[in-house]
Order: C-alpha cells, then structure tokens, then sequence
C-alpha cells in the first residue's frame, strides 16, 4: 500500500488570478493535507502565493525568463535535483514548456502536466512533446478526448476532475453576504452573475469574438424585460473594463446594467448574492464557476459544449442552451426569473452533482494515485 510521502513541485506560470491557478494550489493544499512534501512554484507576482505560505506549502520562485533563458532551467534543474523532487506537475503551457526542456536536459523526476483546456490545432503535432510527459491529467472527459485524438499515448493521459472546497461556497459567513450585496446588488433587481475572464484579440474590435463569450450574454440580456444587474467578475483593469463596456453596448446592451466586481480573492460571497450564474464560453475544458456556483446554490446556464456538458445535465440541475443562439440564452434566463420551482430543482439537483463528482478531496485523491502509480514504475 501506497503511504510514504512524496516531493511534489506544483508549477504554474500565471498570476494565480485564474480558474486553473486556484485548483492547481487547491490540489496543493489537499496533497500537503495528507502529509507530501509540497512546494509550490511560481512566478513573484503570482496572487495566492499568500495562501500557499499559509497552508504551509514551500515556495520555489520562477523567474519569467526561466521559460526560455537557460539560466533559469540550469537553476531549475539543480534545485530539482538537490531537493530530490520526484513528481513535477505543472498546470500551464509555458510551464510545461520548460519541463520539456529539463526533461530532455536530463531531468529525472517524474513530469505531470494538468491539462484545463480542450487540446486544439492539427492532431499529432503536438503529440510528440506531449508524450515526453510522463503523464497528462485532463480535467475533464472532453479534454482527455481532445489529447487523445492529438496523437497522446492512452497511457499517458487520464481523467480526474477538477474540483472545489465545497464547504466554502456552501457556507458563507452572513456579514460578508451582507458586505458585499450592500455594494454590488441592486435592491428588486434580478442579478445575472458571470465570472469569466476577458480577452477581446490582440487589436480590439467591440465586434470581435470574446474568449469566453461575453457578447452572446450580452446579446440575450438585451432582450431581456425588466430590471436586472449584470455582476461581471474575473475583469479587472480600466482598460479590459471600458473595452467591455464597448462590446456590451454593440451588442444592444446599456452599459449601465453592468456591476464590475473588480478583483476579488475571495468570490464565494458573490455567488450569493445572484440569482442566477451564467457560462456562455464555446469552448470550456471544464467550467469551474458553474461547481461553485452550484455548490453555493445559484441555477447555472451554460453553453451546450466541451466540459461545460460534463457539468449540467439540461432541465435537470441546470440549463444548455445552444452555443451563440443568445435567442435561446434569454428565453432560460427569463424561465428562472419567473419559475421558482425550476429554481429550486437546480438548486437540489445541482449541489448533489457537486457533492458526487466535484468534490476536492476526490480530486486530490485521485491525483495523489496517480502520482503514486508513477513512482512505482521505477520500483
């Protein structure tokens, strides 16, 4: 039986502001729970460096220039070596690309990469570098489908899903409801949460598509009757904002509707203070806001694709509606403005898909096998 404690660095090269951030120090925290060795690599502006302290977990800085200037891997390496790390995961590309690097540099702990999006592009043009991984864990059925259709050996490549702290969305404190609805909500107004990052291309066009679909909500709440407040989460900065603002108003919405959150640490008051939470991205490896949401008790909508099906079964804790048809967003919004038993099947239906797929300390465990099934292979 599997019980020593393992040397894991868990890698990822963002600002920890995004959805893939958070679950990949949420694995950390699990795994240093059960007694590993975690350290937790990253970059120095990286926002839940805090918490990781916190939990306990060692840091390892990741200097940017590390992804391609040798010097940084030359660093990498020794310190993997000197600490005797044996399992590496990282949870995004460029960190991934650097791994490769040490793996053909001679680097010999067992390399993980958590993949959180739906592998795209010509099949098996990337197979090759994917299968100098050890192993690549999808979040979801749709993402470990797309590896394995890209040419990825089938046993290099599992399933565990991403998973959240259920006991903190499900379990708010009422002050800080009460904080945060007093500045965010507006009183008799129905409040559409979303919580999506934004990116409009390289030369923004209000016109242009939005990486997580933030125009087709716009264009279904245009339709919409009545008073609502849009809470916009996971945009920040004055310029992302304005250019939001822009393609809300192309899109036939006022941007008066819209309630910019600003960045939040901590979001799990947000979910409830909506009345409903919507995920319009096409293209979702899983759709991590729809658990929370779920877990906090708020009816979702989402896209009908990639993971987000993994997540809602239509009519039952949730609704599908038809990928940009923002027609069919705003005839189910407007079914839960107006059904509160609809609202209240969700809600059940929702927190028990939660509670038995969804679960962190399934995720951990799950993932802590897989780290452990590695090791032996050298045994």
């Amino acid at each position: 039986m599997d019980s020593r404690p393992l040397k894991i660095l868990s890698m990822i090269s963002d600002n920890g502001r995004g959805g893939s951030d958070r679950l990949a120090l949420d694995i950390s925290k699990g795994l240093k729970r059960l007694g590993h060795r975690v350290i937790w690599g990253s970059p120095s502006g990286d926002e839940l460096r805090g918490e990781a302290v916190e939990a306990g977990i060692e840091i390892y800085n990741l200097s940017p220039s590390g992804w391609v200037d040798m010097t940084g891997l030359t660093a990498f390496l020794k310190f993997c070596r000197d600490e005797k790390i044996e399992i590496v995961n990282a949870h995004h590309s460029r960190a991934r690309h650097m791994l490769l690097l040490a793996r053909l540099c001679g680097l010999d702990s067992k390399v993980v990469f958590t993949r959180h999006c739906i592998l795209s592009g010509v099949p098996y043009v990337s197979a090759f570098y994917f299968n100098l991984i050890d192993m690549n864990i999808a979040v979801s059925n749709v993402v470990k489908k797309s590896l394995l259709r890209g040419g990825i050996s089938t046993n290099r490549a599992a399933m565990v899903y991403g998973g959240i702290d259920i006991d903190k969305f499900s379990q708010q404190k009422a002050e800080q409801i009460e904080m945060v609805s007093n500045k965010f909500s507006r009183n008799g107004a129905f409040n559409i949460g979303i919580v999506a990052r934004y990116y409009g291309g390289k030369v923004f066009k209000p016109d242009s598509s939005t990486m997580k679909g933030h125009e087709f909500l716009f264009r279904a709440l245009a339709l919409l009757p009545g008073d609502f407040n849009v809470l916009v989460l996971g945009v920040w900065g004055n310029k992302d904002i304005e250019n939001l603002k822009l393609v809300a108003e192309y899109n036939g919405l006022s941007p008066g509707r819209l309630t910019f959150c600003d960045f939040q640490r901590e979001i799990a008051p947000f979910y409830k203070i909506m009345d409903v939470n919507i995920l319009p991205s096409q293209n979702e490896g899983l759709g991590l806001t729809l658990i929370e949401a779920m877990a906090a008790g708020v009816p979702c909508i989402g896209a009908d694709s990639g993971g987000i099906r993994e997540i809602i079964d239509d009519g039952i804790n949730g609704f599908l509606f038809q990928p940009g048809n923002s027609k069919d967003l705003s005839e189910k919004i407007q079914i839960l403005q107006k059904d509160t038993e609809t609202r209240s099947l969700f809600i059940r239906n929702g927190k028990e898909k939660v509670a038995k797929l969804f679960d962190i300390k399934k995720t951990v465990t799950e993932t802590e096998k897989i780290f452990y099934s590695l090791i032996r292979q050298n045994s």
